[in-house]
């Protein structure tokens, strides 16, 4: 009995369901049939939206009609978006094979050309418009570089050794490898990629140089990388709900933020503008943006409970704003395990399409939209493909809707790409600025007075005393040299406070200012710290009292009394005179080793001799205390005589 009712049940299960199949009807199915599903978009610089599905791949006016298509023999993935290689040509990955395609020429279409096809499977690529270069990560091969004449350029392995030192896979050297596609930095010059392990490389566009690996194992093995082209790279934690900021030079963690429950399908990449302000979209329905220093920006402040953001945010023409999609649903639950929060939504009622501003946190231009409307706002040829949030806001950002900011032009956005690397400074220095300066101060300083050091040097040792004799000589007579000078100065002040104006104190005076004259020239000429000073370019007289024809000295006696004394002299021994010092002078400077030793008493002897050529000028007759020019001749030459035999 309980079987019988049990397969009475299942007939008329049976009978239900086959009812019902066979009630829908024909139209609906061959609908449901003739839908074509879109690859990712790409917003051209021209406006256009490009795509793929199938076989074919299709431009699209902003409007939403088709421009041209062309038919490829094999079929898209619809999981990655075509990728302008520039030149007028379009990338496209279809099974496995990346398909160059060209644009039409005076209406004249080509037929798709095989640019890549390794035979394994292409986890992603990356065109740099810049180095005209293609980068293609191949599953458990590594990434290729290729130019755009098909020729390979290098191949990058995530297991690398330095100097005898591992980089990158540090965990699992034998299994690890790369799972990511390739991102690339156009400001910096950097392709950013991650292994299986969590890990992330830095690798310049020119080669397989490593410029840097961070271990983000330790937040989660699984992230995605958005380059800021402002100095820094972001990576965003979908399971975690985390995004860092990393600096795109060194790779070290500027700064982490939390952000709401982010989808891990899409959603998960965040979009930067002009002004260096990345914005991302999260489940609870709120737009975070964050500026370069780390500054939250929530759009709005208070989003509803049953709304969610689950559509990347898109760039308008500007720069300057963001396209956001926000669906209104009928009810939604959130659930925490662990350290993960998982949304339960129930059926959409309405997406709000919105143009906000993320650094003044404005909403330009917000418009809502059921399941139905779309298609009349859209062309006609989009009838043929299935229309998502995603669909309908690539189209609204390629019409600019409601977009009051003027569109960039092509010229303006290559030349403004990197213009925002620094919008404000970041200073990692913070309190040593003053101490940094000050340093650059002092070793600025020890600098010039070490070039000083090694001049002074130069020159010194290239002085004639110094050739061929010991340092120590030098410094000894010019120890000398300063003693005689002392000594001179003591006896010219004792002898002008203690003498009357007679004639042989003017003498001993006079003869005492050309020693002391003598041993100056010395001191700054041969004997000096400085270069040596060419005697024969300089002809003046090293007698400052002596005047050509008349000799004048002044001095003071006991009483303080100032007394000028004027002596002439004949023209003919002035002349003689003059050579006679000139030539005892002249010899006096070449004498350098062999006075040494006798200038301690010199200034004693010549003192001596004075004294006796004085008491034998006094005892000649008829010797007036005036005197005339012979007699003092005599003395003067009877003096020079003792002087130079001593």
């Amino acid at each position: 009995m309980v079987d019988l009712r049990f397969i009475f049940v299942f007939l008329i299960i049976f009978f239900v369901f086959v009812f019902s199949t066979v009630s829908q009807s024909p139209d609906q199915n061959t609908e449901n049939k003739s839908l074509r599903i879109l690859s990712k978009t790409l917003i051209g610089d021209d406006g256009r939206v490009y795509a793929c599905s199938d076989n074919d791949f299709f431009s699209f006016e902003s409007s939403g009609s088709i421009a041209w298509s062309v038919h490829m023999d094999f079929k898209c993935n619809t999981g990655f978006s075509p990728v302008y290689s520039g030149f007028n040509q379009m990338l496209v990955l279809a099974e496995n094979r990346i398909l160059r395609i060209d644009f039409p020429r005076n209406g004249t279409k080509s037929e798709p050309e095989m640019f890549f096809d390794p035979g394994e499977t292409i986890l992603g690529f990356a065109v740099s418009i810049s180095s005209s270069s293609v980068y293609i990560t191949v599953k458990d091969h590594g990434l290729y570089a290729y130019n755009m004449l098909r020729q390979q350029l290098w191949i990058a392995e995530p297991k690398t050794e330095r100097f005898g030192y591992r980089l990158g896979c540090r965990k699992d050297y034998e299994n690890c490898k790369f799972d990511s596609g390739p991102v690339i930095d156009s400001c910096e010059a950097s392709i950013y990629i991650s292994n299986n392990e969590g890990e992330l490389y830095s690798l310049s566009l020119r080669g397989t140089y490593y410029q840097w690996i961070q271990d983000l194992s330790l937040v989660y093995r699984f992230f995605t990388v958005t380059p800021g082209n402002n100095g820094l790279v972001y990576v965003v934690f979908p399971t975690k709900s985390l995004v860092f900021a990393l600096d795109s030079f060194s790779g070290d963690i500027l700064w982490q933020k939390t952000v709401g429950p982010l989808a891990e399908s899409s959603g998960s990449h965040p979009v930067i503008d002009t002004n260096s302000w990345v914005s991302i979209g999260s489940l609870d329905g709120t737009l975070y943006s964050f500026s370069r220093t780390g500054e939250l920006h929530k759009i709005p402040k208070n989003a509803e409970a049953d709304s969610m953001i689950q559509v990347e945010p898109l760039l308008d023409c500007s720069g300057n704003g963001v396209y956001v999609s926000q669906t209104k649903l009928e009810g939604k639950t959130d659930r925490v395990i662990g350290e993960s929060t998982y949304v339960s939504a129930k059926k959409p009622e309405t997406a709000v399409f919105s143009l906000v501003v993320p650094e003044t946190r404005s909403i330009h231009w917000s418009h809502s939209y059921s399941d139905q409307s779309p298609s009349l706002l859209l062309d006609e040829d989009l009838q043929h493909f299935v229309l998502d949030e995603r669909i309908v806001l690539a189209f609204i950002a390629a019409s600019n809707s409601g977009n009051p900011f003027r569109c960039r032009s092509k010229h303006e956005k290559l030349s403004s790409s990197c213009s925002f690397a620094e919008p404000e400074h970041l200073d990692i220095y913070i309190g040593n600025e003053r101490t940094i300066i000050w340093c650059l101060l002092f070793e600025f300083v020890i600098i010039v007075l070490f070039a000083a050091l090694v001049r002074f040097c130069f020159i010194f040792w290239k002085k004639q005393k110094l050739q061929g004799r010991p340092f120590s000589a030098f410094l000894d007579k010019r120890r000398l040299l300063h003693r005689k000078r002392r000594e001179i100065d003591r006896t010219i002040t004792r002898l002008q406070n203690e003498s009357t104006a007679d004639d042989f104190s003017v003498e001993k005076i006079n003869d005492l200012v050309q020693e002391r004259e003598n041993v100056k020239r010395k001191l700054s000429s041969t004997y000096s710290l400085g270069r040596d000073i060419d005697a024969s370019k300089s002809k003046d007289h090293v007698l400052p009292l002596y005047g050509g024809g008349s000799r004048s000295f002044s001095f003071r006696n006991k009483e303080n009394e100032s007394i000028t004394i004027f002596q002439a002299h004949r023209h003919e021994s002035s002349s003689s005179e003059e050579s006679y010092r000139n030539q005892h002078y002249d010899d006096d400077d070449d004498d350098g080793v062999a006075d040494d030793e006798n200038d301690e008493g010199d200034l004693k002897r010549k003192q001596k001799g004075k004294f006796v050529a004085h008491s034998e000028g006094s005892s000649s007759d008829n010797y007036e205390s005036c005197g005339n020019a012979s007699s003092r001749r005599s003395t003067y030459l009877k003096k020079r005589s003792l002087s130079l035999r001593d």
